[in-house]
């Protein structure tokens, strides 16, 4: 999370540059996605912060797991011009520096010929893009993923060319972020993307380094039925494998069937998932061919939601051979905007922040 700690001028400052959005004008379709045109510049500010009481998890003997308080705030500006040719800029502000606002910036510019955002560490690939132009390649369960599946481009850049947008991602200076000083590792952190749709074929593709994949999707007789394939560089073999699988999504009714069946490096897996609405909760079963268990269910239990996720494969972050667990109620307070309280166990670290914990937190 991002720290701001605001001074009386600084707030000053942002009280007076606070201008809300108007209504939004014109749809403007751009680069396979589609943004908007607003009456006028705009500047909103909005952020986030809690209070918690949490008991950390023990991952390793002699950890210390007694309960603290904890807190933390995320403060972000973002910036729209309007127009045909228009912009955005987002920031979160760490530590009450306003002075780096222009350096920490994520700015994006769309256009009807392409759209390019910039970011140190983030650029904005924009809805489903994914991190890396790479990620436009959707692969099935147990496959490799291509490239990063953070988000490490500082650069992203996309063009429509006919029913296709074309992608292309990387890093804005060779040494930033100084993961390496090695520039031929970080030339080859720059990937390529595609997607888009002929006729009722779904097609996505990407690239990375010595790596690559195309997965291509359709819909038959009320099923979704998906094929992927793939070469991944593998380090410890200096050479690439072949990577492919099949994917089938049925729906019964208020249920959805999934199986898949892939080969990865001459090894065979599937795998089988049942999703469906009941009562209000979305419920998730599945199982593969490596004995990994998953189970969830999400929705409202009369004044709270209702959150648990549980996968039989073992969770990173504690010593034991653990399942990986988030379990959690939250409240939404009445009458106020955004204010929620949660009681939740994690050792996952992605709904619910790790241990076990009390937490109240706000929107602004």
């Amino acid at each position: 999370m991002k720290k701001a700690l605001l001074t009386t001028t600084a707030l000053v400052a942002l009280s007076s540059s606070v201008a809300f959005a108007d209504s939004i004008d014109t749809v403007v379709p751009s680069s396979g996605s589609t943004h908007h045109t607003h009456a006028k510049q705009t500047v909103t500010w909005s952020g986030n912060a809690y209070i918690a009481l949490n008991s950390p998890l023990k991952a390793n003997a002699g950890d210390n797991t007694d309960a603290k308080f904890m807190s933390d705030v995320d403060l972000d500006v973002l910036m729209e011009s309007p127009g045909q040719y228009s912009a955005k800029v987002s920031v979160g502000i760490e530590g009450g520096a306003l002075e780096k606002l222009g350096s920490n910036a994520t700015i994006s510019t769309y256009t009807p010929y392409f759209d390019l955002s910039v970011g140190t560490d983030d650029a904005n690939g924009g809805a489903g893009a994914g991190a890396d132009a790479s990620d436009l390649y959707t692969d099935i369960d147990r496959m490799t993923n291509i490239g990063e599946d953070e988000d490490s481009s500082d650069w992203y850049i996309s063009i429509p060319l006919g029913p296709f947008k074309v992608a292309a991602s990387g890093e804005r200076n060779l040494k930033n972020p100084p993961i390496t000083d090695d520039a031929s590792v970080l030339k080859n952190r720059t990937s390529v993307g595609l997607s888009g749709a002929i006729g009722n074929l779904k097609i996505n593709a990407g690239g990375m380094d010595k790596s690559g994949g195309a997965s291509v999707s359709t819909d038959l007789m009320g099923a979704t039925v998906k094929v992927a394939a793939s070469s991944i560089y593998k380090p410890s073999k200096s050479k690439n494998v072949q990577e492919s699988g099949v994917e089938i999504s049925i729906p019964l009714g208020t249920m959805t069937v999934t199986a898949n069946s892939t080969t990865t490096d001459g090894t065979n897996n599937w795998g089988a998932s049942v999703s469906a609405k009941l009562a209000n909760f979305d419920i998730s079963v599945g199982t593969d061919s490596e004995e990994e268990n998953t189970f969830s269910i999400k929705g409202p239990m009369g004044p709270v939601q209702l959150h648990i996720d549980y996968d039989s494969d073992d969770s990173s972050m504690t010593s034991a051979d653990d399942a990986t667990v988030e379990a959690g109620i939250t409240y939404n307070v009445p009458g106020t905007n955004g204010t929620t309280i949660s009681a939740s166990y994690s050792n996952d670290d992605d709904d619910f922040n790790p241990g076990t914990q009390v937490k109240m937190a706000f929107k602004f």
